[in-house]
């Protein structure tokens, strides 16, 4: 692992530095850089791979401060900058694909998003499906460690910097970004729970360049339950950039 020394303390990436194309890879919510090793063991070695620890995940330290998933946003903008990354194919779950998504708003560094139930809105993606889907067909170990790395990671923050964090979430929007972006999309998500009003109400915009994949009998977590099917959708990302 490599570090950057940010304001709020070291902020932790793995970088495989091979010559290829970049895909920033992005985590989620109690999540960390490792929970990739999966999908990247799938991909082409010709690929240029870097997976970050967000601030207070995985090896990055703790911030002292408040912050919001807008400070995520500027981490990541800051490595993209560090790397000298002048274009990559940003990969994001879940929470993930909300900070990735907003990079894109901000920055023309970025070619592309493949979006692994990187909802719109956390308020859409409570209605979407139908419950107990979340963990698909982990088995119970995997589970457990997905619960037990989640309460870790929640247990370092001081509740008050966590409950602002949170806070900032639950208010993310990125309709009007999605309906006008330029840039080619890939909304991939797992097919279990899925009823007719699902699509509806992941509220993704009409947009040309959206596509959307449906990977089946599959839940929330799916760099971790179909990491080929993920590495597939990356490719299929990458594949569309290059059109």
């Amino acid at each position: 692992m490599a570090t950057i020394v940010m304001p709020w303390g070291e902020m932790t990436y793995a970088d495989s530095s091979r010559d290829g194309f970049p895909l920033l890879f992005l985590h989620g919510t109690g999540c960390d850089s490792t929970d990739w090793a999966g999908v990247h063991r799938n991909l082409s070695r010709r690929l240029r791979l870097i997976s970050l620890d967000f601030r207070g995940h995985g090896q990055s330290d703790v911030p002292a401060a408040a912050f919001t998933i807008g400070d995520l946003v500027g981490d990541v903008l800051y490595l993209l900058n560090d790397l000298d990354l002048r274009s990559a194919l940003l990969v994001g779950h879940s929470l993930g694909g909300m900070v990735a998504m907003e990079v894109a708003r901000r920055s023309s560094q970025v070619a592309g998003l493949v979006l692994l139930e990187g909802w719109t809105s956390l308020s859409a993606a409570s209605r979407a499906f139908d419950t107990g889907r979340t963990y698909g067909t982990l088995s119970e170990d995997a589970i457990v460690r997905i619960h037990e790395k989640s309460s870790e990671t929640r247990a370092r923050f001081a509740q008050g910097n966590w409950v602002r964090f949170w806070d900032s979430v639950q208010r993310f929007d990125a309709y009007v970004y999605l309906r006008s972006a330029q840039i080619p999309i890939v909304e991939a998500y797992g097919a279990m729970g899925r009823h007719e009003r699902t699509a509806a109400n992941l509220k993704v915009p009409r947009n040309p360049l959206i596509e959307w994949i449906w990977i089946s009998n599959a839940g929330h977590y799916l760099p971790h339950e179909r990491p080929v099917e993920v590495a597939d959708a990356c490719m299929h990302g990458l594949g569309r950039r290059l059109r």
